[in-house]
C-alpha cells in the first residue's frame, strides 16, 4: 500500500465523532484497531516477536517454576473454584458470602471505581468474601479486594487524568511488534501502585479464608485462564510480585492494543512462554466455571440465601441504536461491539439462571445512560470523570442495584 493511501486512511480513521458508550474494547475496534488488524493480515511480510512456544498436548502439564494450585481453566471441572476442589473454598467468616464481580470495559472502569465509592460513602458496602475482575476490573480488583480506605486510590486511577498516559498509538509498532501501543506506561502505573506491601496485605486476607481470582486469556489455547491472586501473593517465591503484576497487565491488555504478555512456564524441565492477553477476548466478567454456569445440578449444594452476588458491569447492556454507515469498517465495528455486549449479556443471564438455581442473592449494576463519547480519546479524563460521578450518584441513591438482568424484567 502506497503512504499516500495509507496517509489517506488514517486521516479517516481519526475523523470520528462522538459514539455512543459501548464496551471500551468494542469502540477500539470500531476504528482505532479494526483497521490496523485488517492491514496486518494482509501484509505478507509482517515481523512477529520471537517466543519458545508449547504444544497443545503440554499445555494442562505446564506449570510455574515456584508455584503451585495459584491456576485454572475457567472451561475446567467447578471444583477447582473452591467447591471441593484444588483451591479451598472461602471462609463464611459471618455466615454469609459476598461475592463481587467486576468486568471488563476499559475507561468504563470509572463507573465501577463510582459505585464502589459511594457505597462506602454510605456505610453499607461489606467485606467481600470473594473477589474477580476481567480487564479494567481486574486493575480494580486489588483495591476493592482490600477494602474502602483503597477507594481514594481508585477514585485517582480514574478521575486524576493518569489514564490518559496509557494509550501511546504507534502505528508502525503494528509492523514491527506486536501491538499498537507501548505496554510501558501500563507497566509503570501497575508498579506504582501493585507493591510488596499491598501483597502482603492480600496474603492475610487469603490466610483469613477470602478469595481474589483474576481473568486473562491464553491465546494459544483461546481458553480462560482464572488466577488465585491471593495464592500467589501468599506464597514465599521470590517471583511473586512479578506474576501477580505480570496477571494484572496481561487482563488489562486488549489484543492489538498493547501486547501480551508472556509467562514463563515448564514442562518436563523444559520452558516455554504462553501468551497472555486481555480476559475480556473469552470472557467479559467471570462469576462461575462454564461446567457450573452450564449444570443443572450444583455438587456441592450451595446453601440457600447464604451467597450475596454483586456484578459491577463497567459499559451498557441495553441495545443501543445506531444508523451504521454502509462502509467496511463501520459494518465491522458495529457487529464487534454488538458481539461484546451480547457476550456480556448471555453470561449475566446464564449467572442469573444459576443464581435462581442455588438461591443466590442477585445484585446487578451497570451504566444504563449513554454518555457521549470520543473513539480518538479513548481516556478522556472529563468523560471517565462523568462515568465516576454516575456509580458515585447511583451507589449513594441507593438506585444502583437491580435484583435481575434486563432480559429477565425490570426490578430494583
Amino acid at each position: 500500500m502506497s503512504r499516500v493511501k495509507r496517509q489517506h486512511l488514517w486521516a479517516n480513521l481519526s475523523s470520528a465523532g462522538p459514539w455512543k458508550t459501548e464496551e471500551l474494547s468494542a469502540r477500539w475496534f470500531l476504528r482505532a484497531i479494526l483497521l490496523p488488524i485488517i492491514l496486518m493480515v494482509l501484509m505478507s511480510g509482517c515481523v512477529s516477536l520471537p517466543r519458545t512456544t508449547l504444544s497443545e498436548a503440554d499445555q494442562d502439564a505446564a506449570v510455574i517454576e515456584g508455584f503451585s494450585g495459584i491456576r485454572f481453566w475457567g472451561d475446567g471441572p467447578a471444583g477447582e473454584l473452591g467447591l471441593g476442589g484444588s483451591m479451598s473454598r472461602p471462609q463464611m467468616r459471618s455466615g454469609r458470602i459476598s461475592y463481587l464481580v467486576l468486568s471488563g470495559g476499559g475507561s468504563g472502569g470509572a463507573y465501577g471505581a463510582g459505585v464502589l465509592a459511594g457505597w462506602s460513602a454510605v456505610g453499607t458496602r461489606p467485606t467481600f468474601d470473594v473477589v474477580s475482575g476481567v480487564s479494567t476490573g481486574a486493575l480494580i480488583a486489588p483495591f476493592a479486594f482490600l477494602g474502602s480506605s483503597y477507594d481514594p486510590i481508585l477514585t485517582e486511577l480514574y478521575t486524576s487524568g493518569v489514564a490518559e498516559t496509557l494509550f501511546k498509538p504507534r502505528p508502525a509498532a503494528l509492523f514491527f511488534g506486536s501491538a499498537i501501543s507501548d505496554a510501558t506506561p501500563l507497566r509503570h502505573l501497575v508498579a506504582r501502585y501493585v507493591t510488596n506491601d499491598m501483597l502482603r496485605n492480600i496474603a492475610a486476607e487469603h490466610e483469613k479464608g477470602r478469595r481474589f481470582f483474576v481473568v486473562t486469556t491464553n491465546l494459544d489455547a483461546q481458553r480462560t485462564v482464572i488466577w488465585d491472586m491471593g495464592a500467589i501473593a501468599a506464597s514465599s517465591d521470590d517471583q511473586a510480585l512479578d506474576l501477580f503484576r505480570d496477571v494484572l497487565i496481561a487482563s488489562a491488555s486488549i489484543p492489538a492494543v498493547f501486547p501480551p504478555v508472556m509467562i514463563d512456564v515448564k514442562v518436563d524441565g523444559k520452558r516455554f512462554q504462553e501468551m497472555h492477553a486481555d480476559g475480556g477476548a473469552t470472557t467479559q466478567l467471570f462469576t462461575a466455571p462454564e461446567s457450573l454456569l452450564a449444570s443443572a445440578d450444583i455438587d456441592p449444594p450451595i446453601k440457600q440465601g447464604k451467597v450475596d452476588l454483586y456484578i459491577i458491569l463497567n459499559g451498557t447492556l441495553d441495545p443501543e441504536f445506531e444508523s451504521v454507515k454502509s462502509a467496511t469498517l463501520a459494518i465491522a465495528g458495529r457487529a464487534y461491539s454488538t458481539l461484546v455486549k451480547t457476550h456480556a449479556r448471555s453470561t449475566v443471564n446464564a449467572t442469573y439462571a444459576l443464581t435462581q438455581r442455588a438461591g443466590i442473592n442477585f445484585n446487578l449494576t451497570y451504566l444504563d445512560e449513554v454518555v457521549a463519547y470520543k473513539i480518538t480519546d479513548p481516556f478522556n479524563t472529563d468523560y471517565m470523570r462523568r462515568l465516576f460521578a454516575i456509580g458515585h450518584q447511583k451507589a449513594v441513591s441507593g438506585n444502583a442495584w437491580r435484583k435481575r438482568p434486563p432480559a429477565a424484567g425490570s426490578n430494583m
